[in-house]
């Protein structure tokens, strides 16, 4: 839907966006110089020559920039002929020792996504350079996928990583605010449940404050501490693809709009196998927190 949204031009609502489709005007390409396209004009006829001369050079600086950020899940798939093509997106999810950098660190960061060939990925502080691969899946991304990644994962990154060069893809879809605009809420494990995307039982009991206190046992070299934090974060990244396609096709259909999402690559974690009886300690000490 990417490359038919006009919600980055001057002037364009959703309403006029709506006309605009109905009248045949479904793709940048398609206003070609703008003649004869007299809603165009020469600021609008600007932008949508260099979107489509970015788009054929697999850029997308000049969308992104003025795309509100609330529209940036239209990011998550663009229009190839008349074939739907997602974007190259890069899920994320950080653990941390606390909420306020720089008194606070990151422990683990996860990703999943094309960057990492559609496997998850843990890069685990402590470990020499570990954090360096971070700045190259990031510029092999065209879209972020969080979940309240605005307010937390990236500032705290930004300020904890501050030594590394980060470049997040132009495009970040917050699942928090584009779920929420389906009128789904909650913590994302509720919402997983809430949409039959499950996680391994044994870490359901799992939350922020439980992984710190596996971070610190980890430190205190207790066994199986550093394995089943780290699951416990990839858990959380591998299902948003599966969000994100689930967002995708319900606030497209919602624009009236017949491009929808192909599935996400299934991905598994059984290569990060995890103490379950930890697990179910650390659960039940921090229900409630």
């Amino acid at each position: 839907m990417l490359n038919e949204t006009y919600l980055h031009l001057p002037g364009i609502g959703p309403q006029k966006e709506q006309r605009l489709w109905r009248h045949g005007h479904t793709s940048w390409s398609g206003i070609g110089d703008g003649s004869g396209v007299p809603w165009l004009g020469p600021r609008r006829a600007e932008i949508v020559a260099r979107c489509v001369e970015e788009e054929q050079a697999g850029r997308w600086d000049t969308v992104a920039g003025l795309l509100p950020p609330a529209e940036h899940w239209r990011a998550l798939v663009r229009r190839r002929g008349r074939s739907p093509l997602p974007l190259r997106w890069l899920a994320l999810d950080i653990e941390t020792t606390g909420l306020r950098p720089p008194y606070n660190h990151t422990t683990v960061i996860g990703l999943c996504g094309h960057a990492t060939n559609h496997q998850p990925v843990a890069l685990v502080a402590g470990e020499p350079d570990w954090a360096e691969p971070l700045a190259d899946y990031l510029a092999m991304s065209e879209v972020l996928l969080t979940f309240n990644g605005r307010l937390f994962d990236v500032p705290f990154l930004e300020q904890d990583l501050r030594r590394h060069v980060l470049r997040f893809p132009p495009f970040h879809v917050d699942l928090f605010h584009a779920l929420r605009r389906l009128g789904i809420t909650g913590g994302l494990k509720r919402i997983q449940q809430q949409l039959g995307f499950r996680r391994d039982e044994d870490l359901e009991d799992l939350n922020g404050y439980a992984a710190v206190l596996l971070w610190q046992a980890a430190q205190r070299g207790r066994a199986g501490a550093r394995e089943t934090l780290v699951r416990y974060c990839l858990e959380d990244v591998v299902v948003l693809p599966r969000l994100a396609a689930f967002a995708y096709d319900r606030l497209a259909e919602q624009a009236g709009r017949p491009w929808r999402c192909p599935a996400p690559p299934q991905v598994s974690l059984g290569e990060y196998p995890f103490d379950a009886e930890l697990a179910h300690r650390m659960g039940q000490r921090t229900r409630g927190r």
